[in-house]
């Protein structure tokens, strides 16, 4: 791939012990596992990954494990935005110090009904403090949780500032010609749909492909999207973006975090998969029958874990 900022990610759910610390060894084979069943590249510390349930000495461990795991690094994209500037320049200085210069920057999400200019700022301030050329960042753009606008004008501003280095965004709004403006109005810039629904359409838009929570259980199939487009089999490619389309509206109904996790423990056979933070909760014996039904009428199943 010519360019590895792109593709078929997933944003990894991590696993936790039973006492709730995260289970660095399960994570990086889940890693791995990933990278062998679809994936181009996987998300780490995002939201599916529990990233704002963690301290930040955790992530730093998290950071660590995922560095020394042997994964090539152009495969790894590290969660690093916090509310606080110093939190994130911390970890994303940690980040670049294990060779992991690719991060996803959640906005300083607290504060609502901040302008533009105040974004801008935020951004702004943590690229001058890390004064770093190698740093890549993927702008991670979910107004569902952030409560946040991440405009086409703020996007444009930040790349014209910094094109070397702000030079993509995860946009988990949902919002097709949201997703479209933004690869219309900055051309090369690295637009990953949020979900595999539109990842197709996305990459025949020139944009870079997908980080998708549930590509933690797809992403075999969503590869199969993108073979095709990349080999230019058009309507292979229609024929597989129906089956993801419908896999991705399947499993969203069943929780990402929980749902993905129930899936992972009956892949794996451990149970310890269902273990997640509060708020986050297992699924109930009726959602995961419900799951389990829902997966069947598709015949959909994961691939075979290590």
């Amino acid at each position: 791939m010519s360019d590895p900022l792109s593709g078929v990610w997933s944003a990894a759910v991590t696993p936790l012990h039973d006492d709730l610390t995260v289970n660095l060894d399960a994570m990086v084979a889940h890693h791995k596992w990933l990278l062998s069943n679809g994936c181009d590249g996987v998300a780490v510390l995002g939201t599916t990954g529990e990233g704002n349930s963690f301290s930040v000495k955790e992530r730093l461990d998290v950071i660590a494990a995922a560095a020394s795991s042997g994964i090539t690094k152009g495969q790894l994209l590290i969660g690093t935005g916090c509310c606080a500037p110093t939190d994130t320049i911390e970890l994303t200085q940690a980040a670049l110090d294990a060779g992991l210069t690719q991060v996803l920057m959640l906005p300083p999400f607290y504060y609502k009904g901040v302008s533009e200019d105040a974004l801008f700022a935020s951004f702004d301030h943590i690229i001058q403090k890390l004064a770093d050329d190698r740093l890549r960042i993927v702008v991670y753009d979910f107004p569902l949780m952030t409560g946040l606008d991440i405009s086409v004008d703020l996007l444009v501003r930040l790349n014209k500032a910094y094109p070397n280095t702000v030079v993509g965004v995860k946009d988990s709004s949902g919002n097709w010609p949201a997703m479209q403006a933004v690869i219309q109005a900055i051309p090369g810039f690295r637009m990953f749909a949020g979900t595999e629904q539109y990842l197709l359409a996305n990459l025949q838009e020139g944009g870079a492909g997908c980080i998708t929570a549930t590509g933690n259980a797809t992403s075999h199939l969503c590869q199969l999207v993108h073979a095709a487009f990349l080999a230019g089999d058009t309507s292979g490619a229609e024929a597989a973006q129906e089956v993801v389309t419908a896999t991705r509206l399947m499993l969203q109904a069943h929780g990402m975090v929980p749902g993905m996790k129930e899936l992972m423990a009956q892949n794996t056979g451990d149970a310890g998969w269902r273990n997640m933070r509060p708020p986050m909760l297992p699924l109930s014996a009726d959602s995961i029958a419900a799951l389990g039904e829902a997966c069947q009428a598709l015949n959909f199943k994961l691939a075979e874990a290590a």
